[in-house]
Parts: structure tokens; C-alpha cells; sequence
């Protein structure tokens, strides 16, 4: 609305460059030019632009926002001492070196300034008698005022946010402990089946929607331990088809010979039942996938047209899963022979 002549001009240049076709003409009066201009942008000209007061902050709104700032800054330095292990320290002091718990437990001090008593010589005066009544009284002893204890400079942890966070980082360590208290292949297949691995990916693995990171920062230390549970559980629903039977058969290992085994522990799940060592069984599934595929590839296995034909297969192998057919291949192994050679 208030545009000058030089600016209508420019605006109506810069419009027909841009819409690369002559949609308004430069030529004409201010009101002319104005009105093109509103027009081709729907500019309504009868109201007045509406202008935002832009107040200055006072001096109190100022130092509380300042305050907010400095709560934000000291919530981020709060939570990653927590996550480096180390203590967080409000104050530098004498007492600075000493952990928060053992600061708020320090008795507060009564000896304080503010908790002295001043004592100040007795006004004199003229008259003998009301001498005389003063000196007795400033003989007396004096009474101390019951100090005011001096309020602690330490502050705790805001409504246990620390000791909440601690206590996250310590969990993991402890659910991950009692994972590996039991290697045996029938409790590791019992902690699936309750629900007990599954427990732990949900509260500490990583988002279900994809999201990168995850929930726990100890997570990428363990998650291994947890997939190759999971991984040994696959083994038993789709290879063996739930079968538990069949699945513990297959795995069994003969007793050893030798009582004497220079490790407490060994793959024993019972007394009369000895198994592989289910790490070595989830190690072993790349080898024995890729040496039934280097099978399926044969011409034995092939149709007319070149194809690999399930018909063939079944009638060579017939209802045997992957895994018993590497054993009747004579390949079935559960050591590396890269690392073995």
C-alpha cells in the first residue's frame, strides 16, 4: 500500500521475468501499478497491514529465562556423568571430592556467622541503682539463642533421576548374568519359551519401528548373546518343525569318556543327557546352508529345463530337513575348518 513509484516498477520487472510471459505492463500510473501488483499476488488493498509490536523482555523475564537455560545445561552434564560412570558434582569445595551421598550426610555446621551470638558491652547511665541492676545482669551468664541450622548447600538428585538411571545401566549387566548362567541347550531353549530373552530385546534392544540407536547404551555389547538364542530357536521351530524330540535326538553328544575335564563346565544339561554347545550349533547354520545349496546346484537336481526341480530333491532325501541331510552328507561339522587348518 505504501510502495513508491520505483518500487512498483521493480516488483512488476522481477514478476515478468519470473512468470517468463508478459502478464503486466510496466507502464501506467502508481494506483495503476498498485493495483496489478495486488491483483496478480491477491493482495488485499483495503486493510492495512497488521505490524507486530516486538516487546523487550524485562529485566525478572530476562533472568528467568537464563535460569531455565542453566537448569537445561546442568540436566545434560547430569546425564552423561551418569552414563560415563562417574560422579556428578554440584559444587567445587573442600568437600567437592567426596561422593553426593556422603555430602548430604555431613552434619551442618552451627558455628556459622550467622548462628553466633554477638555479645556488646551494656550501655552506662547516671543513676547509681540502674548501674548497679545492669552490672549484676551483665555478670549473669548469657543465653545462647537456639541456632538456625544452616540449610545444606548439596542438592539431591530431582525426584531420583539419577539413581532411576543408574540403576537402567545396572540392569542390563544383571538380566545379561543370568542369561549366561545357563549354556545348557534345554534351559537355553526354556529361557525362549518363557518369554525371558524376548523380555529383554523389548526393554533394552533397539525400537521396533526402525529407529536407529537403541534403548540401552550397553546394548550393542550384548545383543549377540541374545540374537544366537533366538537364532538356536529358529533352528527348532522351522528346521525341526517344534519337534522337540527329534531336535534334542539330533544334537545329543555321547557321554565323555574321561570324568576328568579340565573345565568345570561342559555340555551336559542333566547328569544322563549331554549336548553340543548351542553357540556351536548357531555357528555352524552359514556352513551347513551354504554346503546344501552348493547340493541343490547339481545336475542330478535339475529339470529339462535346467531348473532346480523339489521333485528330485524329495525323491533323493525325501522328508529330512536341512540339517539331517548335511549329516548323511558326511559334512556336518561344528568347527571352522578355515581357523582348524
Amino acid at each position: 500500500i505504501s510502495a513508491k513509484g520505483a518500487e512498483l516498477k521493480f516488483w512488476t520487472v522481477k514478476t515478468k521475468e519470473a512468470s517468463e510471459k508478459k502478464v503486466l505492463n510496466i507502464s501506467g500510473t502508481l494506483d495503476t501499478l498498485r493495483t496489478n501488483l495486488a491483483t496478480y499476488y491477491y493482495l488485499d488493498l483495503t486493510t492495512n497491514p497488521r505490524m507486530e509490536t516486538v516487546t523487550v523482555p524485562t529485566v525478572d523475564e530476562a533472568i528467568r529465562d537464563r535460569q531455565w537455560e542453566d537448569f537445561v545445561a546442568l540436566g545434560v552434564e547430569w546425564k552423561e556423568k551418569v552414563k560415563a560412570g562417574r560422579a556428578f558434582k554440584l559444587l567445587t569445595s573442600d568437600s567437592g571430592n567426596l561422593p553426593l551421598s556422603q555430602m548430604l550426610s555431613l552434619d551442618v555446621s552451627t558455628n556459622s556467622p550467622e548462628n553466633q551470638c554477638i555479645s556488646s558491652p551494656l550501655p552506662s547511665t547516671s543513676r547509681p541503682e540502674t548501674h548497679s541492676r545492669l552490672s549484676s545482669l551483665s555478670s549473669a551468664p548469657v543465653i545462647q539463642p537456639t541456632p538456625t541450622p544452616t540449610p545444606s548447600r548439596c542438592v539431591g538428585p530431582p525426584d531420583g533421576v539419577a539413581q532411576r538411571e543408574v540403576a537402567i545401566l545396572d540392569d542390563i549387566s544383571t538380566a545379561i548374568t543370568g542369561l549366561e548362567r545357563r549354556q545348557g541347550l534345554r534351559e537355553v531353549i526354556d529361557q525362549i519359551e518363557s518369554g525371558e530373552v524376548q523380555a529383554i530385546r523389548d526393554r533394552y534392544g533397539p525400537s521396533e519401528y526402525g529407529r536407529r540407536g537403541t534403548a540401552d547404551p550397553s546394548w550393542p555389547k550384548y545383543s549377540n548373546l541374545v540374537s544366537k538364542r533366538e537364532r538356536l530357536h529358529r533352528i527348532l521351530t522351522g528346521d525341526f518343525s517344534g519337534n522337540k524330540e527329534r531336535f534334542f535326538n539330533f544334537f545329543s553328544v555321547p557321554a565323555p569318556q574321561n570324568k576328568k575335564r579340565k573345565r568345570p563346565t561342559d555340555e551336559a544339561a542333566t547328569p544322563e543327557e549331554h549336548f553340543r554347545s548351542f553357540r556351536k550349533i548357531v555357528e555352524a547354520v552359514p556352513w551347513c546352508d551354504s554346503e546344501l545349496a552348493a547340493e541343490r546346484r547339481k545336475v542330478e537336481y535339475l529339470d529339462n529345463n535346467g531348473e532346480f526341480c523339489e521333485g528330485n530333491w524329495l525323491e533323493r532325501w525325501g522328508e529330512r530337513n536341512s540339517w539331517e541331510i548335511w549329516r548323511d552328507m558326511g559334512k556336518e561339522r561344528y568347527v571352522n575348518q578355515k581357523k582348524s587348518s
